[in-house]
Parts: structure tokens; C-alpha cells; sequence
């Protein structure tokens, strides 16, 4: 306590030189404060305002045959049940949208045509964040459920200003299904929504089950999900690691049946990519037929038992008979047999299908279980990795670059069958966490260079405060004071008068955050509109953030203060006694 009230007089004793040290000091922790919160704010803007109303925090993706476009899975409720009864789940909405081509009155453009859910009801905290990110300047939400008017929906105000379209006007789109049939479709405007975030201005909202239609999407399947998530930064790896092993695929088989005698057989699919060729070359032997044709979409092999039974040989076709999952009547499909094989078959009742022609099949017209109590096929040998899976699950990956990759993996393999990824936000936009540390690394620098200038000044400070005061040192030594107290005395006054002056400076950030997030921009066209929420910059101090910058600050200070305040405590009090400045 000793030690404490010297310290304190000691600072009150030269007012004027530590009122300019401590404001120096103070601008310097409203710099590094301010400039933290900025960069912290620009990732929840990215993150959460933006990023979770396009992926979610955890997405899992349906890309079909390698069509990056083509997000569809054709058994809803299958990937459904991987993820439900997942406590850490907020909420889970399917993903449905598409590119289209917008004409309006005289003038026509590109827009993003997004179903949302009408049905479900909203917390007062969801309310708010959507209200906040886009709010609506003419009609309301609740519009998109209207059904006295054609296809109803909400578009961004530059897009209606630039389409020369308002509120009960129409809009003629023009876009691709799901499955590549050109459409068109006409819109009618019943709301008109304002959104800072260029890239979120040519979005336009749709009903879901509206948007589903139009796209081609049946009731039984589903586009990719978005999934939000309770705490994501702790919890999004676990989940999605989680749903990825939910989700991994058995062997796709068509219980079906084959002829005029309706012969039980077993469709399956054999991969085509040239690796699995040169096997299925390598052990199966053709009586009859040619693999060129086997190679081909439509290529089907029969083992010479079943041909012989069917009465078919190379050439010749077959009625191929199954119950389906979603609909009551049984799909018939005519093959044309490619080749037939004296060994070497899968199984003696299996009908191989070329991957491309069978996953058609397969997607198109769901095969429904087999009944309870009957055979399960069960590939063995060589067989377990040249049939065809019901989907490829792609791997997890821990960044932007891998996600990457994976993708150009998805065009450069051609596969036949749907894809299927489960990724995290921190995995497709890591570049945006890189962006946060590379504004922090630039803000922490710059400071540091300030900071370095204000130390020469504390030590500068110290060396005429301790040359001013060396009698006062060998005074207090020759009545006892330890060499110990004489620096703890020196490393104290700078202790407090760096806490006082970060709390000064504290107070100084976030009075500057305050005063800037008063200021109301208009980037109208202007990418720098991501970084505003309803046109003001937007500051997230937080509490790792602000202890980290003011530790490090009075850890600076505290070992610039060391040296000085060792050589005053090694001053011989004889010598110090006699010293006249």
C-alpha cells in the first residue's frame, strides 16, 4: 500500500508531462480498440448476416450426375433423418433457387430467384435479423403467402429500380428446371425490400413450395439444406462431421423383375471411369456382344443362365419391371441388351446397367425396398467397388482452397450419380477469417509502430523523472528502502498510468465507434455496402478483443519501463544523496 500511495503522488506530482504521455497512450488504445471491432464486425456481417441467409452455418449440397446447378436429391426424407433430432440444430431449411433472366417494363437482368419458407413461424430474434437485413420499404413478409395474384414476390429496390418496376407490377422470368427444360414464368412485385449488401440486391423471394413447382421439384425431393446452429464456432465441425458419417451410402439395387414371366432379377450398376473398365474387362468374359456397346449409356450385360431364360441374346431387348418408393404404379423400362457373359457376373440373376443409363433409372423412378423377409443382394470380391453406390459422399474439408478442389474433382471425374456435401460456413469462407487476421496483423502493426513512439516517450519520461528524483531515491534508500521497492515504485507509476490511460482510451474507442455508427452512408452500387448494416458502419467489440489489446498494451509498457526503473534501483544511495541536477 506504501508503494501504491507513492506511486499515485508521484504521478499527480508531474500532472502536465503524464497528462501527455497517458493521452498519447489513450489515442493509441482507441486506435487498436476501434480498429478490432471494425474488423470483428466486418466478419459477422460476412458470417452471419450474410453467409448463414446463404449457406447456413453447416450446408449439406445435392449436385446430380456433376451438375454443379443441379441441387436436387430425389428421397427427401432420407437426408431429412440424418439430421433431425439433433439437439445443437436452431433451425434447417432446404435451399432452393436458381439463375434467371428477369424482363420488366422496358429493361431486363439477371436475377437469383430464392424460395423461403412462408409457413413457419419466426422467434422475435429471427424476425429482427431478417427485418434488419432487409428491410422492407413497401408491402411486408407475409405478402409472399397471397394467393389472388400470379407467382408473388419481394424484390430488392435497386432491382426494381433498374427492371422500371413497382409494387402489383410484372415480371416475365426466364429459367432452367431442375432438370434442363427452359421455362418461363410471370412474377408479380408485392414487396420491395432495401439491402446494403450488393451482392443480396439481385435476390429475388419466393415462396418455397412456389419456387419447387416451378423448378420441377416433386414432393418426395428436396434441394440442398441450410442449417443454423446453436453457438456455430463451437458446434458446426461436431454437426457436420456428424451428419457426414449419417449419410454414408449403401449399394444402389433395383429389386425388379424381367419378361413376359416376371423373373426376379437384380439391377445394378457397374462404374464406367477408365480405372473400373480395365477390371471388368479383366474378369468378365463376353459370349456374345462387344464392350464398346457394354460402354455406351444404354449398355445392359445378362449372365448367359438369365439370357437363356429371358430367350434374349446380344441385341435383343427386355422388359425390366419394379414397384416404386413414391408412387403406387410399377415403372417398366425396355433395355436393349449389350452383350451377355459366360463368367465372371455379379450374380446369377443380376442385370448389370452401364452407371450412366441405371442411375437414370434409379433417380428418376425411386425402386421401393424389398419386401420384408426377402434376399438383400450383398456385392462380394472385386464386385463391392465397381457397383454403383446410391451417391458419391465427398470428403470433409477444412478450407476455402480443399472446398475448391472438391468441386473441380466433382467436373474432372464426371461422376454419374448425385454427389453429396456437408460442409461449414468456416470451411466455404475461410478466406473471410483470413481477411479478419490480415485487417487485425495491419491494424496490431500500425499500432505497434504508435505504440513504439509513445514507449521512447515512457522511456524518455522515466530517465528524467528518476534524474530528477535520484535524491529522493537515495533518501528513501538511506531510511531503508529496499532495491527491490525502489523498482516495483517505478514499474507501479507506469502500470497505472497505462490502466488509466487504456481506460481513458477505452472510453475514447467506443465513444469514436458510437460516433461513426451515427454516420448514415449510401453506397448505392458500392461493394463497400457489405460492411454496413442499414447504412451504418458496424463496430463488434468483444471481450477477447478488448482484454487481449489492453494486456498487451500495459505489457509493452510494463517491459519498456523494466530497464529504467532497474537502473534507478541500483543507484548506491551515497552516490545518490550527493547527485545535483
Amino acid at each position: 500500500m506504501l508503494l501504491l500511495r507513492l506511486s499515485l503522488r508521484n504521478l499527480l506530482r508531474q500532472k502536465r508531462r503524464n497528462m501527455l504521455l497517458g493521452s498519447a497512450m489513450a489515442i493509441g488504445v482507441a486506435i487498436l480498440i476501434t480498429a478490432n471491432s471494425f474488423s470483428h464486425g466486418i466478419s459477422d456481417i460476412m458470417f452471419n448476416k450474410i453467409m448463414r441467409y446463404v449457406t447456413g452455418h453447416v450446408a449439406v449440397r445435392f449436385n446430380e450426375r456433376g451438375g454443379v446447378m443441379r441441387e436436387i436429391f430425389r428421397d427427401r426424407q432420407r437426408v431429412w433423418d440424418a439430421v433431425k433430432d439433433e439437439p445443437l440444430i436452431e433451425e434447417a431449411d432446404e435451399a432452393i433457387g436458381t439463375f434467371s433472366r428477369a424482363i420488366g417494363n422496358g429493361r431486363s437482368d439477371n436475377i437469383m430467384l430464392i424460395g423461403v419458407d412462408t409457413g413457419k413461424t419466426l422467434s422475435a430474434k429471427a424476425l429482427k435479423e431478417l427485418e434488419d437485413s432487409f428491410r422492407m420499404s413497401e408491402g411486408k413478409w407475409e405478402d409472399l403467402k397471397r394467393t389472388d395474384v400470379e407467382n408473388p414476390v419481394i424484390v430488392a429496390e435497386e432491382k426494381a429500380r433498374y427492371l422500371n418496376v413497382k409494387r402489383n407490377d410484372t415480371i416475365r422470368v426466364r429459367f432452367r428446371s431442375m432438370f434442363g427444360q427452359d421455362q418461363a414464368a410471370r412474377l408479380t412485385v408485392v414487396g420491395i425490400s432495401k439491402n446494403d449488401n450488393i451482392f443480396m440486391q439481385g435476390v429475388v423471394f419466393l415462396d418455397r413450395g412456389r419456387a419447387k413447382d416451378l423448378l420441377g421439384f416433386r414432393p418426395w425431393e428436396t434441394g440442398s439444406l441450410s442449417i443454423t446452429v446453436k453457438d456455430p464456432q463451437k458446434n458446426a465441425f461436431a454437426l457436420a462431421d456428424r451428419i457426414h458419417a449419417r449419410l454414408k451410402p449403401g449399394l444402389a439395387v433395383i429389386y425388379a423383375s424381367a419378361g413376359a414371366a416376371r423373373r426376379p432379377v437384380t439391377a445394378l450398376g457397374f462404374k464406367t471411369d477408365d480405372a473400373s473398365k480395365e477390371k471388368l474387362k479383366s474378369f468378365i468374359k463376353l459370349s456374345s456382344g462387344s464392350w464398346d456397346k457394354v460402354f455406351k449409356k444404354d449398355g445392359v450385360i445378362l449372365p448367359s443362365a438369365l439370357a437363356g431364360a429371358l430367350g434374349v441374346t446380344a441385341g435383343g431387348k427386355i422388359t425390366l419391371a419394379y414397384p416404386r418408393k413414391f408412387e403406387k404404379t410399377p415403372k417398366e423400362a425396355v433395355l436393349t441388351v449389350a452383350a451377355v457373359c459366360s463368367s465372371g457376373c455379379a450374380a446369377p440373376d443380376a442385370v448389370l446397367l452401364n452407371d450412366a443409363g441405371f442411375y437414370d433409372l434409379y433417380y428418376e423412378d425411386m425402386p421401393a425396398a424389398p419386401a420384408a423377409g426377402a434376399r438383400r443382394f450383398s456385392a462380394e470380391g472385386p464386385w463391392a467397388e465397381l457397383l454403383a453406390p446410391e451417391w458419391v459422399l465427398l470428403k470433409r474439408t477444412n478450407n476455402t482452397d480443399d472446398y475448391k478442389k472438391k468441386y473441380q474433382d466433382i467436373a474432372r471425374n464426371k461422376w454419374k450419380g448425385t454427389t453429396i456435401d456437408v460442409s461449414t460456413m468456416y470451411e466455404t469462407a475461410s478466406d473471410i477469417l483470413k481477411m479478419e487476421s490480415v485487417l487485425n496483423i495491419i491494424t496490431v502493426s500500425a499500432v505497434l509502430v504508435l505504440f513504439f513512439i509513445i514507449l521512447l516517450g515512457v522511456v524518455n519520461t522515466l530517465r528524467m523523472t528518476i534524474r530528477e528524483r535520484t535524491r529522493e531515491i537515495g533518501t528513501v534508500r538511506a531510511i531503508g528502502m529496499q532495491r527491490r521497492d525502489v523498482r516495483d515504485m517505478f514499474l507501479l507509476e507506469t502500470l497505472l498510468l497505462t490502466l488509466f490511460s487504456s481506460a481513458a482510451g477505452l472510453l475514447l474507442g467506443f465513444a469514436v465507434m458510437k460516433g461513426l455508427a451515427l454516420i448514415t452512408f449510401h453506397p448505392h452500387d458500392n461493394p463497400l455496402g457489405m460492411l454496413l448494416v442499414n447504412g451504418h458502419l458496424y463496430f463488434l467489440p468483444t471481450f477477447y478483443g478488448v482484454a487481449g489489446s489492453v494486456l498487451l498494451i500495459i505489457a509493452i509498457a510494463v517491459v519498456t519501463a523494466w530497464f529504467p526503473a532497474r537502473r534507478a534501483a541500483n543507484l548506491s544511495p551515497a552516490k545518490a544523496l550527493g547527485h545535483f541536477g
